[in-house]
């Protein structure tokens, strides 16, 4: 026969709660950064080639830690998504076992 499955529900429903806040946290740091990119046209100075080429540069960089983020965000939100519906399985399969039994018992002579 094989072993029981023990399940810490809540110990699941704690970490669902972490990726979720994980995920808005890293959603407000988006949000920064893209604040962070929005800088006046004269930031970088006006030499010729030089602030036109580091305007790009940080351009670059503030699009691409916007796309980190959103996409870290994006997966810690899958994360708590699919961690969440594992305990609607666990707690649907346990209420399902639960009425099972009460129904073999309610058939047995008392």
């Amino acid at each position: 026969m094989p072993p029981d499955i023990d399940v810490d529900v809540q110990a699941i429903r704690r970490l669902e709660t972490a990726a979720r806040r994980l995920d808005s946290s890293l959603a407000g740091l988006e949000g920064q950064i893209v604040s962070a990119g929005d800088v006046p046209s004269g930031a970088f100075g006006h030499l010729p080639f030089a602030s036109d080429m580091l305007r790009s540069t940080y351009a670059e960089q503030v699009t691409g830690g916007t796309e980190l983020f959103g996409a870290a965000s994006a997966a810690f939100g899958r994360v708590a998504t699919a961690l969440g519906d594992t305990v609607e399985a666990y707690e649907r399969n346990e209420q399902d076992l639960d009425a099972g039994f009460k129904v073999i018992q309610s058939g047995l002579p008392g």
